[in-house]
């Protein structure tokens, strides 16, 4: 009789919990943009949600500037305050060649800069660039890394946007010719007064 008691509480437990995790997740904004533009006419871009960094990024080709701003403002609603998006649609009929050749000059001049850079050479840093929108990827030691390197991505000419998605990691070691940190340096020695 015990055991017939105790099954329905198991139960109400065992819901409670797989709804309080499935409301952890947050909403996904992707299917409400996709139903938003495919009602305004632009069935054809393309809606990819990064859950973890909480940015939509758009993709693909519309026809005209009217259309690639309007798509990022029907995103935008569906974000909202909680996330960010990455607007990299094409305008058909621009020289689609220009726009690689500038995404291929940005990547190189972030990649030169991250090499460039003692405290920032050894680390594994990849710059996707998709019309001007650049997305940060990789691992850094610490928050002063992460933001040095969105400083550079921002500062770029030509760059629209920054996506930052860097992981930061302590456990690196830190680059060659990097002052440790103070708490692993030595006391400083005062010098010996002379009388």
């Amino acid at each position: 009789m015990k055991a017939r008691r105790g099954l329905p509480v198991c139960l109400a437990l065992l819901i409670t919990a797989s709804l309080g995790s499935a409301c952890n997740r947050g909403p996904d904004p992707k299917d409400q943009i996709e139903r938003d533009l495919k009602s305004a006419s632009m069935p054809d871009v393309n809606v990819d949600y990064d859950r973890s960094n909480k940015v939509v990024h758009l993709t693909g080709a519309v026809d005209n500037p009217a259309e690639k701003s309007r798509a990022e403002e029907i995103a935008q609603r569906a974000v909202g305050t909680s996330g960010k998006v990455a607007n990299e649609l094409t305008v058909k009929g621009v020289n689609e060649t220009t726009a690689d050749d500038m995404d291929s000059a940005i990547r190189k001049e972030l990649n030169a800069k991250v090499n460039n850079d003692q405290m920032l050479a050894d680390r594994s840093i990849n710059f996707d660039v998709n019309n001007g929108v650049v997305t940060i990827k990789g691992e850094v030691r610490n928050e002063a890394e992460k933001a040095a390197i969105n400083e550079m991505a921002k500062s770029t000419q030509n760059v629209r946007d920054v996506v930052n998605t860097l992981e930061i990691n302590p456990q690196l070691k830190p680059a060659a010719n990097a002052a440790p940190p103070a708490h692993e340096r030595p006391a400083p020695v005062e010098p010996k007064k002379r009388y």
